[in-house]
């Protein structure tokens, strides 16, 4: 259920849904697995696949109820798409090829397949594979049908006219007994009842107990002059080669794949199966066989094309879905996510696996993480970086390249001040070598600016990396809020805005080594959310997510990660190049990391966002009034709650500068009730 709600869109894969003959059970399975993320409000395709008949009362009823509600149904030929229509399903209904058949080739696989065949020469004759399938087995089992008797037949018979049989197992599970989704044990008994002396001893059997990939069974198929097949996915793969095929089956999906190559003739239902007719059916193929190849070249292009089309639609449907009606909510409207956080090709969530990263952290390490590997690997030679230091009792910062690992993790935690890094750009100019820089949106928005008008900046700078950032603040925010909670930085080395898990804590550190801790959130982060010594600019500002960076990074405040055992890292990946770098990284292991919605990462920040856009009406109607044009997105509705939280955190910002003296002396739980009722009126 957790994945469902972090899930965008839900693709459901079955090979067969909603038939009559697979029983209550599989129905009502293959309902509740539409169900249950459809109640939790997310859409749901179905690639590919065979569907029906609904002869049946109860799988016609839950296909009825279920199936409209699905954005796309992928019908696997003209017959699934003519039992839909029958119960009334239309128009969600688009007819697609088995998504089998556009699987990419393997060389690596080509490679191992030569080297067999080379080795053996019971490859230089004439092959026909045979694909056993216990699924056909235990249907003919249940209509009284001597499967493996019928197949030991018709393998005696094949090889009886000078063929070589490869028995083929499509489905295996090495070291299960059970028979499904498992063909070995069925394999090994139509192998042991065909007997070495007719078989095997003769040279023209060959049977390989192991769990081949698709790729493998594919490329074993496309040697063969011929196929019969009790598998679909054998089928496919013979199809897709070229290689006539008999199909031994129980279902329309058969036929109906068949009918795209106008070959539907040749599907044989199980419960008429003998040997003799078997042996009749090959025989037909054989002769046919020029014509069937014919057929199959004719007819393979559009049926790839109709395979990719799977693709093609549920792309579409996956853009609208991110950017679709349904996906709205009170406070947001999610038709185009890149109005609240820029281009995006990715989000994701984690934290660095080394405790040792997420000790000082803000978060859960992963910019560390991030640095720290890059610079291990050469991907770059240093990283613009600052970190926090006190002087002379007030908080300030230091700005520098770092180019050793030590260096990158006395940076670590976040520093809630406001700092004109720009001006620092030197440190940058005078650098040589490939920089990342990791900035606040808007500083990240002046280096492009300069990155523009400086070609040298331009190649210098690799990676960019933005903190998420919901407004900088004056010192006065922090020293207002030790006062009121009794810390002083007077013989401070250093201070650590925010460390630990969720809200976390505020560290000071002294010069004799001892160290003070209070609560953020009831501390710095009461006056911060309140908008007291909160900068102008930032009133006014709708970045919070870094959108002109590579990738930006920051808390995620989603309910269910407070009782996650450590603190996680969100990260909105804005360009390929950041996805490049990225990539690098977590594909070395260092991350603990998943894919996370673009919605669910919106939510995460809501009243950051709300604050940002919903109140950006109120905030533009209160400087039109003294004659100033701010250029603001409002199109999110701004309510009247909205409003006047736009009111309380702009009278504390004016307060803040005229009285800086003044928010010091109001008692400090009652800034933070205060801070706690202005977070109210941003969350409806």
């Amino acid at each position: 259920i957790r994945a469902f709600c972090e899930c965008d869109l839900v693709i459901d894969e079955s090979g067969v849904s909603f038939v009559d003959s697979r029983g209550p059970v599989m129905n009502l399975y293959a309902f509740v697995t539409i169900a249950t993320p459809l109640l939790l409000g997310v859409d749901v395709v179905k690639y590919s696949q065979a569907l029906g008949g609904f002869d049946n009362r109860l799988n016609r009823t839950l296909a009825k109820l279920i199936l409209p509600k699905v954005r796309l149904i992928c019908a696997r030929g003209e017959a699934t798409k003519q039992n839909l229509a029958e119960i009334g399903i239309r128009d969600n209904v688009e007819l697609c090829a088995d998504g089998a058949f556009s699987m990419p080739d393997d060389e690596g696989t080509k490679r191992e397949v030569d080297t067999l065949f080379a080795g053996d020469s019971f490859f230089s004759g004439n092959v026909v594979g045979v694909s056993i399938s216990s699924v056909v087995e235990a249907r003919c089992r249940e209509a009284g049908v001597d499967y493996i008797g019928t197949m030991k037949a018709c393998i005696e018979d094949l090889i009886s006219k000078g063929y070589g049989v490869l028995i083929i197992a499509n489905a295996a599970r090495m070291g299960s007994a059970k028979s499904r989704n498992n063909d070995l044990m069925v394999c090994d008994a139509v192998y042991a009842a065909v007997g070495a002396g007719r078989g095997a001893a003769a040279g023209k059997l060959r049977w390989y107990h192991e769990e081949m990939s698709p790729e493998k069974i594919r490329e074993l198929i496309g040697r063969c002059d011929a196929l019969i097949a009790s598998r679909f996915h054998a089928m496919i793969a013979a199809l897709q080669r070229g290689v006539p095929v008999l199909v031994i089956g129980w279902s329309h999906k058969y036929k109906e794949v068949l009918d795209m190559f106008e070959l539907g003739m040749y599907a044989v239902d199980y419960s008429g199966l003998s040997a003799e007719s078997i042996g009749l059916r090959f025989d037909e193929l054989m002769r046919n066989k020029d014509d069937i190849r014919a057929s199959l070249r004719k007819n393979l292009p559009k049926v790839l094309e109709s395979s990719l089309r799977n693709i093609g639609l549920i792309g579409d449907v996956f853009d609208a879905t991110v950017a679709g009606t349904k996906l709205r909510n009170r406070f947001f409207d999610f038709r185009d996510p890149s109005q609240y956080m820029g281009p995006a090709v990715g989000c994701r969530v984690g934290y660095a696996k080394d405790e040792a990263m997420r000790e000082r952290a803000a978060s859960g390490g992963m910019v560390t993480t991030l640095l720290c590997e890059l610079l291990r690997v050469g991907a770059i030679d240093g990283a613009w970086v600052t970190r926090s230091v006190v002087d002379d009792g007030a908080p300030a910062y230091e700005t520098f390249v770092a180019t050793t690992r030590e260096e990158l993790m006395d940076c670590r935690s976040s520093i809630y001040m406001s700092m004109p890094l720009v001006k620092h750009i030197d440190v940058v100019k005078n650098f040589g070598g490939r920089i990342a820089v990791v900035m606040l949106p808007c500083q990240i928005r002046a280096l492009n600016a300069m990155i523009e008008r400086d070609a040298s900046l331009r190649e210098k700078i690799s990676l960019r990396i933005a903190l998420f950032c919901s407004g900088s603040h004056g010192e006065g925010a922090t020293l207002s809020a030790l006062r009121g909670r009794g810390i002083s930085l007077a013989g401070a080395r250093r201070m650590y805005w925010r460390q630990g898990h969720w809200r976390g804590a505020t560290v000071v550190q002294y010069h004799d080594g001892s160290e003070k801790r209070t609560s953020y959130s009831k501390g710095i982060g009461a006056y911060r959310n309140a908008g007291f010594f909160l900068e102008r600019r930032c009133y006014v500002c709708q970045d919070l997510f870094g959108r002109g960076s590579d990738i930006a990074f920051g808390d995620i405040w989603l309910k269910e990660m407070k009782s996650e055992a450590v603190k996680y890292n969100s990260a909105v990946i804005h360009t390929e190049a950041g996805a490049s770098y990225y990539k690098k990284v977590a594909d070395e292991g260092v991350f603990h990391e998943r894919h996370i919605s673009f919605r669910r990462l919106i939510m995460a920040q809501k009243r950051a966002l709300v604050f940002d856009f919903n109140c950006a009406a109120a905030k533009r109607r209160h400087y039109a009034r003294s004659g100033r044009i701010v250029k603001l997105n409002t199109a999110n509705p701004c309510r009247w709650n909205h409003a006047l939280a736009a009111f309380f955190m702009r009278l504390n910002m004016t307060i803040s500068e005229k009285r800086p003296e003044l928010p010091a002396k109001i008692p400090a739980p009652l800034v933070y009730c205060y801070m706690l009722s202005i977070r109210a009126l941003l969350n409806f």
